[in-house]
């Protein structure tokens, strides 16, 4: 009857209270199930006993509930197999990431490389283009010159004959100046063509040239700068772990010290040790 009542009661609480979370909630059902089964098998055991005068339902749930430890105990083995295995998984994942961090700045090092080299050429082909064209230009007036290329005849003017011979000289002379005139602007655009290529071609090693140091100076800078952040990686686990050992000698030595304060007051209480003498002042005191 008491039983009954406890269990009731039991009942009762449990339908007021109400889980705060998963947790509590899975150990609700935890406790629900292993008060299920202790009710079977108690009530088992007994009509067994009442019947054959043996208990063999409590032996048999005794085997299973050690066969469930040590499922349980596997489990654990497997969750602690896993949780490494996880954790070996993310220091590989955290190493290709590293890795192809490092290549993808590679990879935009060579990309700005290439398209500051593609420019370059593009603007040396344009260049090089504009003089071609003048300096074919500034040729074919200068053979077109040498070849006398024949001309529309000039409309016969109604002068006399020494107006004539002067006007034909005064045309030489004009072509003559002209001709000049195209040679000299010939020779100078093409003495302008080599020096503008010979300075492009110089600048343009010498942009070269400072690429290569910029590239070397930045590939020693990023290997210094990876030595530094293992060497400050160490630094900072070195501080973590020293912090944790002295907090932990702190702990030990407030608690080596409680456990003298605490041993030295029993021995005062109890004179022990080098405390006797004050038994015998207390003996002293009580038969006065």
């Amino acid at each position: 009857m008491d039983s009954l009542f406890t269990e009731g009661s039991t009942k009762l609480r449990l339908a007021d209270w109400q889980p705060a979370n998963k947790i509590e909630k899975l150990q609700e059902i935890k406790l629900e199930k292993d008060r299920s089964l202790i009710n079977d098998v108690i009530r088992k055991t007994l009509i067994e006993v009442a019947e054959t005068g043996r208990w063999q339902s409590i032996t048999y749930a005794v085997e299973l509930l050690k066969q469930s430890e040590c499922d349980v105990e596997s489990l654990k083995v497997t969750n602690q197999r896993l949780k490494t295995t996880r954790k070996a998984l993310a220091a590989e994942l955290n190493a290709k990431r590293n890795q192809w961090a490092l290549e993808l700045r590679n990879a935009d090092q060579k990309v700005a490389v290439l398209r500051d080299k593609m420019s370059d050429d593009l603007h040396n082909a344009n260049t090089r283009l504009c003089y071609a064209e003048k300096w074919l230009f500034a040729r074919f007036e200068s053979l077109e010159l040498k070849l006398d290329v024949p001309r529309a005849p000039p409309r016969a003017p109604t002068t006399s004959n020494g107006s004539m011979k002067s006007c034909s000289k005064l045309m030489n002379c004009r072509s003559k100046t002209i001709k000049n005139e195209h040679e000299k602007t010939l020779e100078y655009w093409r003495h302008r063509y080599d020096t503008d290529i010979a300075e492009i071609s110089s600048r343009s090693q010498k942009k070269l040239e400072q690429l290569l140091i910029a590239t070397s100076k930045r590939t020693e800078l990023q290997k210094l700068y990876d030595l530094h952040e293992g060497e400050m990686r160490g630094w900072l686990t070195f501080k973590r772990e020293r912090a944790a050992r002295l907090e932990r000698e702190e702990r030990l030595r407030k608690s080596a010290m409680r456990i003298q304060a605490w041993w030295r007051g029993v021995m005062v209480r109890r004179a022990l040790g080098q405390f006797k003498y004050l038994k015998n002042i207390k003996g002293k005191g009580k038969k006065k």
